[in-house]
């Protein structure tokens, strides 16, 4: 009687520690405070460029490299942003065009 007696004693207080530390206040305790997400976005300066005589957009972003790593297409999209009216149509020699510099920048999160 007393092994019977044990061995539910040893289950209930197993099943009591399953619960507790599964959905009791244990589980929940390391995660009360909640971290603050910091999410950096990416800023970049505008460059005025005077464009030559077969310029191209890859060939200014080679002359004028970004401090960070920022892909092709993301950097494409920001020239554009700055100038929209080159989306249609191709450089020209002599004009200024705004080329984006990404920033290598540091922000601190709180």
């Amino acid at each position: 009687m007393r092994i019977i007696g044990l061995a539910i004693l040893i289950l209930l207080l197993s099943y009591v520690l399953k619960v507790d530390l599964l959905d009791g206040t244990i589980s929940l305790a390391a995660f009360s405070q909640s971290e603050a997400e910091c999410i950096q976005e990416e800023e970049y300066d505008v460059f005025p460029v005077q464009t030559l005589e077969g310029d191209t957009v890859l060939s200014l972003f080679s002359v004028y490299p970004s401090e960070i790593w920022i892909s092709f297409p993301e950097r494409l999209e920001a020239f554009y942003k700055e100038n929209p009216h080159l989306r249609n149509q191709t450089l020209r020699a002599g004009e200024i065009v705004d080329v984006p510099i990404y920033k290598d920048t540091q922000k601190s999160c709180s």
